[in-house]
């Protein structure tokens, strides 16, 4: 994660560093050089690249419309397994066991982060909960799986949009991602 923070760091900087020299034009019948901006972007996959990215970009309190947002609202296609008043559960296109799902509540109502929860959540988040074992037994994910929500930069969050991993279908190992 340090590297990947600190390589995404330094390209940021280089590229965005204010007051950086400029060579000025040669001639006034030059025509003035188009400033150019490199955007880094993460791999398919690479999570804390992603995860930085949307931290960088202040995605957590943009209060724009999420990925999430666009599936719920139809604009974007997913392959949808649940849904009910306050929840959809959909595949994960970038899937890390032979199983995996996401189960995201249908209206964000602030609810970005697990971290940023409070006493009005609490029912939302127990039906997300009830919703994820749920479509695990649809998904015959009877021999186990897990439930994990990745919360902040640190977390690898890269969808501020609170969502639930359900993975498995195979034997999960321990300890998850440390």
């Amino acid at each position: 994660m340090h590297a990947a923070r600190q390589v995404l760091r330094s390209s940021v900087l280089a590229v965005t560093r204010p007051g950086a020299p400029r060579a000025p034009p040669r001639n006034s019948a030059q025509v003035p050089r188009v400033r150019s901006r490199t955007v880094a972007m993460a791999a398919p996959g690479d999570e804390q690249t992603a995860a930085l990215e949307a931290h960088l970009k202040g995605m957590a309190d943009s209060g724009e419309p999420t990925l999430f947002d666009k599936i719920v609202s139809g604009d974007i296609p997913a392959d949808v397994i649940h849904e009910d008043a306050l929840c959809m559960a959909f595949r994960d296109i970038a899937p890390q066991a032979k199983t995996h799902f996401l189960v995201i509540p249908k209206i964000r109502a602030g609810l970005t982060q697990l971290s940023k929860a409070n006493e009005d959540h609490k029912q939302l988040l127990g039906h997300l909960l009830y919703t994820a074992q749920a479509v695990a037994k649809q998904e015959k994910l009877d021999k186990g799986f897990r439930v994990v929500v990745n919360d902040g930069v640190e977390g690898c969050q890269s969808v501020y949009h609170l969502h639930l991993h359900v993975v498995g279908g195979q034997q999960l190992s321990w300890p998850p991602g440390c």
